[in-house]
């Protein structure tokens, strides 16, 4: 779907293309690598299977460049591939796309128009990132290391854009995994990825970081793993603070060890936040700046439906300020949000807070977990009407009621719930509900030829595993505890 640019971003355009040292004929040529190399007069050469982009490339409109080969692709310095008609780089194996000097870095591709072009089996380093314009990229199975925002100020850098980004690996990056402009009206699919220490720079801003979204196509962020290092940078972030409209889902994602996990900021938004854990975000440690496990602020039409969640040592469980008004459960008279969210050990200066109802709505909150049964505890951990006079009220009854059944059979398959999956460093495991939060769990990890090679035991909510030292295959993991047995597959790639 084309968008009308401005005279002066067509300006810019122009300029840059005239600086251009190699544009494909655009007469509908399908081209490989190597049949690229042989035709753009020196501006890419040949050397084996190792490629070296010496000058801007423009694939033009109706030209199609494809590479099923493994190669590497290596950029010199400030040097630009911009896509105005297809890219599709789907090795068997994998391709490299690298700097000619990784301390020069590039600025890698720039996609405008180009909803057919696929990033496959690509690890892209040293960078300047993918900048995505009115372009439904496929960006699947990739790693991203290291780059930086000398060409978008994201690693996938979005403007009027609905790309897939599946089951990739983001390590280090100077800027965000994913970010989308603020008015950009954008809803990516971001599934299945390992994002690990990004926004390097530790600038104010998380490693998700999106604005408005597409009409009638929600933002979907699921079964991702978001871990922070730096004390500015959050975790997931969904703004609507240049207007527009922004619906997303943040379903079953492991965000741990950021300055906060999710936050919901602005008006007109509308989400679902749900079966995600979402813990010790509170490395900054400054309570009045950050540490939320989930923030909502903006007006009441800041909406969400707030379920199965997994909260704890953070700053703050859930704040909601300003006027927004979130449903974190409501069961009674009828079911609209089983709620079902668990809230334990988070607090700060000797204070627990699990919610804090900063706004003056009444807010349901009902059949949700927070740490005790003992009803004068659960008021204790709760900050609203009763504390502060001026502020609506939380109507948390009922708790939830969370004995689980012990008859269960001796054994018992079922499929483990556990992120990124293929990964490259860590596999974050989630605890069963049906295994006691007091007991030991074994894990067990066989590789392909049955023999074992990790045997331990844990007790926590998240378990992460170190899976560097691994080989690149499939592994089976395995759960015990005495009572049950669960098992499922992995991918290190």
């Amino acid at each position: 779907m084309k968008k009308y640019i401005t005279f002066g971003l067509l300006f810019v355009f122009m300029a840059q293309f005239a600086g251009a040292q190699y544009s494909t004929p655009g007469t509908g040529v399908v081209w490989n690598f190597n049949e690229l190399a042989l035709n753009s007069g020196g501006a890419v050469t040949q050397t084996e299977d190792v490629y070296s982009i010496h000058e801007d490339i423009i694939i033009s409109l109706n030209d199609t460049i494809r590479q099923y080969d493994n190669a590497t692709l290596q950029f010199y310095p400030e040097k630009l591939i911009t896509v105005l008609g297809v890219l599709q780089v789907m090795p068997t194996d994998s391709i490299l796309i690298t700097a000619q000097d990784t301390l020069q870095s590039y600025k890698s591709f720039r996609f405008e128009d180009s909803d057919f072009s696929i990033i496959k089996n690509c690890r892209i380093e040293y960078g300047g990132g993918l900048d995505l314009l009115d372009s439904d990229v496929l960006i699947e199975n990739c790693t991203f290391y290291r780059n930086d925002q000398s060409n978008s100020s994201g690693v996938v850098d979005l403007f009027y854009s609905n790309p897939q980004v599946i089951n990739c690996g983001f390590y280090e990056n100077e800027g965000p995994a994913v970010m989308s402009a603020a008015n950009g009206q954008s809803s990516p699919y971001i599934y299945g990825n390992e994002i690990y220490r990004n926004t390097a720079s530790n600038a104010n801003m998380p490693q998700i970081n999106l604005g408005t979204s597409a009409p009638e196509i929600p933002i979907m962020i699921k079964n991702n793993s978001i871990e922070g290092l730096y004390t500015n940078v959050g975790g997931i972030a969904v703004t609507t603070l240049a207007g527009g409209y922004l619906d997303c889902v943040i379903d079953s994602n492991v965000i741990n060890d950021n300055r906060y996990g999710i936050t919901a900021y602005g008006f007109d938004i509308s989400s679902v936040i749900s079966n995600n854990i979402i813990s010790n975000n509170n490395i900054q440690n400054m309570p009045m700046q950050g540490g939320s496990g989930i923030n909502f602020w903006g007006g009441t039409s800041n909406s969400s439906m707030v379920f199965g969640n997994e909260i704890y040592g953070n700053l703050w469980g859930i704040t909601i300020t300003g006027d927004a008004l979130p449903n974190l459960g409501q069961v009674d008279p009828d079911t609209i949000n089983k709620g079902e969210n668990y809230f334990y050990d988070n607090g700060n200066l000797g204070e627990v807070y699990a919610l804090y109802n900063n706004t003056p709505n009444a807010i349901y909150a009902e059949n949700n977990h927070w740490g005790s049964f003992n009803l004068d505890s659960v008021e204790n951990v709760i900050f609203h009407y009763p504390d502060d006079e001026s502020l609506g009220f939380v109507d948390y009854l009922p708790i939830m009621d969370s004995v689980i059944s012990t008859n269960i059979n001796l054994v018992k398959l079922i499929p483990i719930v556990l992120y990124p999956n293929p990964a490259v460093n860590f596999v974050y495991l989630k605890r069963p509900d049906i295994f006691s939060r007091d007991e030991n769990t074994n894990v067990q990890i066989f590789n392909s030829f049955g023999q074992l090679i990790l045997g331990e035991k844990f007790n926590a909510q998240v378990y992460k595993i170190n899976i560097t030292q691994f080989e690149p295959g499939t592994y089976l993991i395995k759960l015990s505890n005495g009572k049950s047995i669960m098992s499922s597959q992995f991918i290190r790639r």
